[in-house]
């Protein structure tokens, strides 16, 4: 399956490669700034439920390369990877909560292959709310991932996992997020930086990409508003302090910038200027 994996990416990316330099209809550049700039589906939720077609249409007009997520119901897989390939788009990544995974994992790698993807994430690694974690449930973590981590790389994906503000809390006078860190292997697992929940947590992203170098392939881009819970906004519109951010990014060893507000009311208004404010980050 390995070989065959590796096969089918490789005839997929020179598609898609394809398609995205030679149709400028929807391609808004072609350089090497752009190509890693995607977004996650639930981040135009309402408009995908509505019509993806012309979603992803819009998506790719505004300059997107990637996208995130699962796939629209009504459609298989595969024929939604020709679709993305068609608009000069192409699914990097795709995935589900650890629990999911556990049970459907053979599923989620066909999906996975279907889509030509080339990682699949554990959105959530906890087996439970993680209100009040202790270092029993710390540690089989660190062991689900990294089994995770070996079947997925078994099967030809990269698996990586997806933070939130539970692991920035101390636990035996140590931060959780450390804690897996140090015991999750890099051969199998890398990991999805939150930005937003990293800040929500107390701590900066560039501090964490300095502190464990190359070890966040994906990052997921959204902002923090102003009002007193400090919530989600689209990336541009809020108070985080991205540049420190985006200059550390390459010593983390971030490969994809993914936009993602999930609760985004006016999703392609929130993907327009959430793509600008990348954009001028990355050509600085």
């Amino acid at each position: 399956m390995m070989e065959k994996r590796r096969e089918f990416f490789k005839k997929t990316l020179t598609g898609v490669f394809g398609l995205g330099f030679s149709n400028t209809l929807y391609s808004m550049a072609a350089d090497k700034n752009t190509d890693n700039i995607g977004i996650i589906t639930n981040t135009v939720g309402n408009e995908m439920k509505a019509d993806y077609k012309s979603t992803l249409r819009e998506l790719a007009q505004i300059g997107y390369k990637c996208i995130e997520g699962g796939v629209p119901e009504g459609i298989a897989p595969n024929e939604y990877n020709n679709l993305l390939k068609g608009l000069g788009l192409r699914a990097v990544a795709t995935g589900s909560s650890m629990g999911n995974l556990k049970k459907e994992l053979d599923n989620y790698l066909k999906i996975a292959e279907a889509l030509g993807a080339e990682y699949l994430v554990c959105y959530y690694p906890w087996l439970s709310s993680a209100t009040d974690l202790q270092l029993p449930e710390i540690m089989d973590t660190v062991e689900n991932i990294n089994e995770m981590g070996k079947k997925v790389k078994d099967a030809g994906f990269r698996f990586a996992w997806h933070n939130h503000d539970k692991e920035f809390v101390e636990v035996d006078g140590k931060l959780v997020f450390d804690t897996l860190m140090e015991h999750t292997d890099p051969e199998y697992t890398t990991v999805e930086l939150d930005w937003y929940w990293v800040v929500k947590g107390g701590y900066n992203p560039e501090d964490l990409f300095k502190k464990y170098p190359s070890r966040f392939e994906i990052g997921h881009v959204k902002d923090m508003n102003n009002n007193r819970d400090g919530g989600i906004c689209c990336v541009g519109q809020g108070i985080i302090d991205f540049k420190p951010i985006f200059e550390a990014a390459k010593i983390g060893g971030v490969k994809y910038y993914i936009v993602e507000n999930e609760r985004a009311v006016k999703g392609i208004d929130c993907a327009r200027v959430s793509y600008k404010t990348i954009r001028r980050h990355l050509d600085k």
